[in-house]
């Protein structure tokens, strides 16, 4: 998972109930990213995720020492690993990932995708895709509702 999906997760309130239904890794610069550089700010997001580090939630993987970027550091680490899919919603990210032919998911979907597998029900799904659509686009929000609704 990449700086931007995490930190909407946990604005959401979200991060808890995706790191429960599935596994989450981030690599150390994205880390770097949301917890050390989000300390220094006091912004409360840096504090719970550190803590879902501590307690476990959220794995945290070692990129090469070279690389500082996040997201240099997701395409590493997904090529050397056997990692299904980045989570993303930075659209230069997404477009990069798409060039190398990286599967990518964008937050909503990561929720439709937790529907689809039976790890939440629809009620929690939308009431998920509620809490995130402030930070996420209309289309994404419309386009994920429906395929949600097609799963009822």
């Amino acid at each position: 998972m990449d700086a931007d999906c995490l930190i909407k997760f946990t604005k959401a309130g979200l991060k808890e109930l995706v790191a429960a239904n599935d596994s989450v890794f981030i690599p150390e610069p994205v880390k770097r990213e949301v917890v050390d550089a989000g300390k220094k700010k006091q912004c409360s997001d840096a504090f719970a995720v550190e803590k879902n580090i501590e307690s476990k939630m959220i794995s945290v993987v070692d990129a090469p020492a070279q690389i500082e970027k996040g997201d240099q550091a997701l395409i590493s680490i997904y090529r050397e690993e056997d990692y299904d899919v980045i989570a993303t919603d930075d659209t230069k990210l997404s477009r990069q990932l798409k060039s190398l032919s990286i599967p990518f998911i964008l937050p909503a979907l990561v929720l439709y995708w937790l529907l689809k597998e039976s790890k939440i029900d629809y009620k929690t799904a939308l009431w998920a895709l509620q809490q995130l659509s402030e930070f996420i686009s209309e289309d994404e929000f419309s386009t994920v509702r429906l395929l949600m609704e097609k799963e009822k």
